[in-house]
């Protein structure tokens, strides 16, 4: 059984540079007037730790931020590594969520993804990029893991020793899964578990993040 290495950060608000925004389509403006839709947007640009993201240095893993970037390093050759940000994100809203993140250094066998709806490392859904080749959708539910879905990633989608964009778009019961803003895939009837947010990384390997973002629409 593998070895799961759980680290979980208690933040107790989600609405650091949080902006309220305001938007409208056309077709509202001219049926309504004053008919708008509200949304909140966040982003975090880790040029410094003030969202209080953890860092830490020990046998086992590694956490910093450094030169507008977060890096984790996972020291364990067969280990899975979760860190958890306590974002308390809205389970019945729908939402669009990024990061960007760079493969470091790894091993040959190694992997690292975004993790949403996490409940604990135990229960948690991971967007998974595996050997820069290839990705899967994970559902970890009571410490076992299922793949819901999964694929090769084609060539002209993913830039090697490059950022790459991870992102997943909410819409009722139903997640997207884009790769660098192409549409790879989507999984239906997901019920998310919790609310925390947060990065995996399997195998010996180090990842750099360069940013979080994300809109969250109201009910």
């Amino acid at each position: 059984m593998k070895k799961i290495f759980i680290i979980l950060l208690v933040f107790v608000t989600f609405v650091l540079n949080i902006q309220l925004v305001y938007a409208a389509s056309e077709s509202e403006k001219t049926t309504s007037g004053s008919a708008i839709e509200e949304f909140v947007s966040y982003e975090e640009q880790f040029n410094d730790n003030t969202g209080g993201w953890e860092t830490f240095n020990t046998t086992m893993a590694t956490a910093r931020i450094e030169g507008g970037k977060y890096y984790i390093e996972n020291k364990s050759e067969t280990g899975e590594l979760f860190i958890l940000h306590h974002a308390d994100f809205p389970l019945g809203r729908e939402f669009i969520i990024e990061t960007s993140i760079k493969t470091v250094k790894a091993s040959d066998n190694h992997s690292y993804g975004f993790v949403i709806g996490a409940k604990d490392a135990s229960n948690s859904y991971v967007f998974q990029v595996i050997a820069d080749e290839a990705y899967a959708i994970m559902k970890f539910q009571k410490g076992d893991s299922q793949e819901l879905s999964g694929g090769k990633i084609r060539r002209m989608v993913f830039q090697k020793n490059s950022f790459n964009a991870l992102k997943l778009e909410k819409l009722g019961k139903k997640i997207r899964f884009y790769l660098n803003n192409y549409y790879i895939d989507e999984v239906s009837d997901i019920t998310l578990f919790g609310k925390r947010v947060g990065f995996y990384v399997e195998g010996k390997s180090e990842i750099a993040i360069d940013y979080t973002r994300s809109q969250i629409w109201p009910d």
